[in-house]
């Protein structure tokens, strides 16, 4: 018996891709421009981590995005259309433009669908658009989301395969349906006996590490920023550093991707693939997702490594739970996005402390945040409105982000910049992209940062910043130092 589809628009297909296509040809020609195409039907048990890696013989683009403990995970594979919207209203352009690129769409999904599915923007935003890039991050611009010509949904026990098409006036509809099917078996077959590395398997030969900016410069930058912070032109400034890797041959990416997905479960493990350049990380910070309306976003600000003993973790947990420095740092943060959230919600709700986020390797203080979305709002808004928070950029925001420019020393690109997706009824998850590095070949640049307040000691800040680069050098099987 055929599987029932239905069209957003009432029309039925039956599932099929060929007749599909040809609709959305007449709708071009009837309104004289590109219409989006999208079916989603069931696929068969695959690893998304595989698909991720077998699509690197098909496509320069790919996108991955999972959260583990969640049993969710997206994984997208080629262009069906992109954005790439420059400078501070990238948030907006981006939004105003995924929604003229619905209205005409014609996006057939099976009864009953599950959640997240059909056809979805991936990708990420650079952390400062008014910093000039450099060729570290080329083909990284200020924002890019695409959408994926195949992209796989795994939620629970159930998976999704959305194929999506931009059909022009001027398209051949049985030639691009067949080309895409073609595509869409040949990813199948090839991602099915994909093999992925166990996390706990060793990958290849360990690389050299070298710092970017040497230790004592970066502490005495450290020190200049406690001292303008003093001096009350800051209330805090968020300083990061940069390490690289050179490796003899070319590092495994989906090694590294299985290493970071089975050691940090309840992290977002993300990455975001440009021809031999990919974008990795597991970041455990959410920026903020919306479901249905409802809105949650994540104060993650203060940081302390894990004990050696359950009863040294115990301690360095209290001892970070009553830091006067940390608190103060966890409270700017909390009170940036309650005012930010205030702009575009009702209902916005936080606990009067923060608590313990623990992962693998080290503590934070954490504080949920929930709100309902106000009518007309939307998630990019939010992301608009939210990035940077004070926990990646500082406080006051403009200030912060002047001074990062002027002393940083580095080109973060879309490191601490937003993460995720956006789907096609509004909802979706950005979060901030820590804990991550970018790859091309034998070459890596790790990210790691901390926020510097007052009071903050050099030293401590250094070490403090090798405890959150240790995740991505030892997923890329690095000497951590």
């Amino acid at each position: 018996m055929a599987t029932r589809f239905t069209l957003a628009d009432g029309t039925a297909t039956g599932g099929d891709l060929a007749r599909l296509v040809e609709l959305g040809h007449a709708r071009a020609r009837a309104v004289r421009g590109p219409v989006l195409v999208s079916l989603v039907e069931r696929a068969p048990e695959v690893d998304p981590l595989a698909l991720f890696a077998a699509g690197s013989a098909i496509a320069t683009d790919r996108v991955l995005w999972a959260l583990p403990s969640a049993d969710f995970a997206l994984a997208g594979v080629g262009v069906a259309y992109a954005l790439e919207p420059e400078g501070r209203g990238r948030f907006e352009r981006a939004g105003a433009a995924w929604r003229d690129l619905l209205r005409n769409a014609l996006i057939e999904s099976l009864t009953g669908p599950i959640p997240r599915t059909g056809p979805t923007l991936l990708g990420g935003f650079a952390f400062d658009p008014e910093r000039p890039s450099t060729a570290l991050w080329h083909g990284f611009p200020d924002a890019r989301l695409v959408l994926p010509r195949l992209l796989l949904t795994i939620y629970g026990a159930e998976s999704r395969l959305t194929l999506s098409l931009l059909v022009w006036p001027d398209s051949d509809p049985a030639a691009e349906a067949a080309a895409l099917l073609r595509q869409r078996d040949a990813l199948l077959q090839s991602a099915a006996q994909m093999p992925i590395p166990a996390g706990s398997q060793p990958g290849a030969s360990p690389g050299e590490v070298h710092e970017v900016l040497p230790g004592e410069t970066w502490r005495a930058a450290v020190a200049e920023g406690a001292a303008t912070i003093r001096r009350g032109e800051l209330e805090k400034v968020v300083l990061a550093r940069e390490v690289r890797v050179s490796a003899e041959a070319p590092l495994d990416v989906p090694a590294a991707l299985a290493r970071l997905r089975e050691s940090y479960p309840t992290c977002y493990v993300f990455a975001v693939a440009r021809g031999e350049r990919v974008f990795l990380g597991a970041t455990p910070e959410r920026l903020v997702e919306v479901r249905d309306r409802d809105v949650r976003a994540t104060c993650l600000a203060g940081s302390i490594r894990r004990g050696a003993t359950p009863e040294e973790d115990e301690r360095l947990g209290a001892d970070l739970l009553a830091s006067a420095k940390n608190l103060t740092e966890h409270a700017i943060v909390v009170r940036a996005l309650r005012e930010a959230l205030d702009g575009t919600c009702i209902e916005v709700e936080a606990p009067s402390e923060p608590a313990l986020l623990t992962v693998r390797n080290v503590h934070h203080l954490y504080t949920p945040v929930t709100a309902r979305l106000d009518e007309g709002a939307t998630l990019l808004d939010l992301v608009a409105r939210l990035h940077p928070t004070p926990a990646v950029g500082g406080f006051p925001n403009d200030a912060a982000l002047a001074y990062i420019r002027q002393h940083e020393g580095l080109d973060r690109g879309w490191y601490a910049g937003p993460v995720g997706w956006v789907g096609r009824d509004g909802s979706g998850e950005f979060a901030v992209a820590l804990r991550s590095a970018l790859v091309a070949g034998r070459e890596a640049s790790l990210f790691g940062g901390c926020g510097v307040m007052g009071d903050s000691d050099p030293d401590a800040e250094y070490a403090e910043t090798n405890v959150k680069l240790r995740p991505m050098l030892s997923a890329l099987n690095t000497c951590c130092g």
